[in-house]
């Protein structure tokens, strides 16, 4: 389950003291001008950081999801689709650094920099755009991406930066500070079952009851960073009054009983709150009418959490399921057997036939479509962070960690408030936010 990681534009500049020759640092070693002496026409221009250039270039990383598609059944479509993304987000970032470096040694006009860093920029998040989008249920869905792919890379290749016609330099803005707003510092959502503590700079919430509890805001006017893009961090940690069924790192087995009025598809999907689609570790069964069995093996990577199963069936009729079993080290943790009004860790939108059932004394009827039918170990609770404007919610995250921080973009042209609540009983820290830019529209 991978969410692709934002991605930050160049233009990130450094901030080293002086102007001239050769500098030095506190420990002795050289330090570079923030500026470049370059001969006629193209003059004083501003240093770029490479170092920065990459880091911003290789924030696309796609490993746990080869990870989970390694771990799945007829994987080796999506295993090369995924790859080629990975390749095509190593050459993007080749790209850019060997313009950074060319830029600095006055090799690359003002102008012609500009113009390739902006192509380079719309091609990279062309390729995330691409990659949150994607669907890999079924063999056309994975060669929809990998043509994708294949045309981004064709336009990286088959253009070049437009000549500058005067060789005059184009100004490159510099870098916009961080901002951080230490957790203590945003305001409160009073509101019934909330309780808020603050400890060194830190803000605690906690609720004691089920439903939604928007907790603390950051205003929109704490948000604002020039009309660009920004990047909105949050660091703190959560703890759910339950523990998940499922953590980062578990190894599962599902197997399962199926009756099929007709020729159909049917999925089992590990996802996560975070990531619900988990197009990576859907496993889709091409079933005949008829009964049978099937069962396959999951893998909750890290990097995401609130992990459940979900099962469904698409195009196959009336589909029956029985005899459920979610396994854990040889331990059945869940279970979905129609035996009971109400099954631990269990949610349905089937109905029960109790006539020939699969198993015991009734099975679960669901109708093919879109979505889970039957879903197995989904946490009963959550943190949420929402990105909210005066005409609607732009953006949320659901989440049962926060370890490393948890990221949301805005569009720094639309008044946007940042509200962080709880669903159902749990509590969370916020230590701090942080706002970064990620680039102008």
């Amino acid at each position: 389950m991978f969410a692709a990681a934002l991605f930050v534009p160049s233009l990130a500049l450094a901030t080293a003291s002086g102007c001239g020759g050769p500098q030095a640092n506190a420990n002795g070693t050289p330090a570079q001008s923030p500026e470049v002496e370059c001969p006629d026409p193209i003059g004083t221009i501003p240093r770029e950081s490479c170092t920065e250039i990459a880091d911003d270039f290789g924030s696309f990383d796609v490993t746990s999801s080869l990870k989970l598609a390694g771990a799945s059944r007829g994987a080796e479509q999506r295993i090369e689709a995924i790859r080629a993304a990975a390749d095509l987000a190593a050459k993007l970032k080749e790209r850019r650094v060997a313009l950074c470096e060319s830029y600095n040694t006055c090799k690359t006009k003002p102008a012609d920099h500009a113009s390739e860093d902006q192509r380079l920029a719309a091609l990279m998040k062309e390729l995330i755009d691409l990659w949150d989008a994607r669907k890999f249920l079924n063999a056309d869905d994975v060669a929809r991406f990998r043509e994708g792919i294949t045309k981004i890379d064709g336009k990286l290749d088959g253009r070049t930066a437009a000549p500058s016609p005067d060789g005059t330099a184009t100004p490159i803005p510099g870098k916009t500070t961080k901002k951080t707003v230490r957790g203590e510092a945003l305001a409160r959502i009073e509101g019934a079952g909330l309780t808020f503590a603050t400890t060194g700079g830190n803000v605690t919430i906690s609720s004691t009851a089920a439903g939604t509890h928007d907790a603390l805001r950051a205003a929109a006017e704490e948000l604002r960073g020039g009309g660009g893009r920004m990047r909105v961090r949050i660091f703190g940690s959560y703890t759910p009054s339950t523990p998940p069924l499922i953590a980062a790192g578990d190894d599962l087995t599902i197997r399962f009983k199926y009756r099929a009025t007709q020729a159909g598809d049917l999925h089992v999907a590990l996802r996560s709150l975070e990531d619900p689609d988990a197009v990576e570790s859907t496993i889709v069964f091409r079933v005949a009418a008829g009964t049978g069995t099937e069962s396959t093996t999951l893998t909750a990577t890290p990097g995401s959490s609130g992990f459940y199963v979900g099962l469904g069936a698409r195009g196959a009729g009336a589909v029956e399921f029985d005899d459920v079993e979610l396994v854990r080290q040889n331990a059945v943790i869940a279970t979905a057997r129609a035996e009971s009004a109400t099954e631990p860790h269990l949610a349905s939108n089937c109905t029960t036939n109790k006539k020939k059932p699969l198993a015991g004394k009734a099975s679960f009827l669901c109708e093919s479509g879109d979505g889970d039918k039957l879903v197995l170990g989904q946490p009963k609770g959550h943190l949420y962070l929402a990105l909210k404007t005066p005409t609607g919610e732009r953006a949320r995250i659901r989440t049962l960690s926060l370890e490393g921080g948890r990221s949301l973009d805005l569009n720094g042209k639309e008044d946007t408030e940042l509200v962080v609540g709880l669903e159902g009983p749990g509590s969370a820290t916020i230590q701090s936010i942080e706002l970064l830019p990620v680039g102008g529209e």
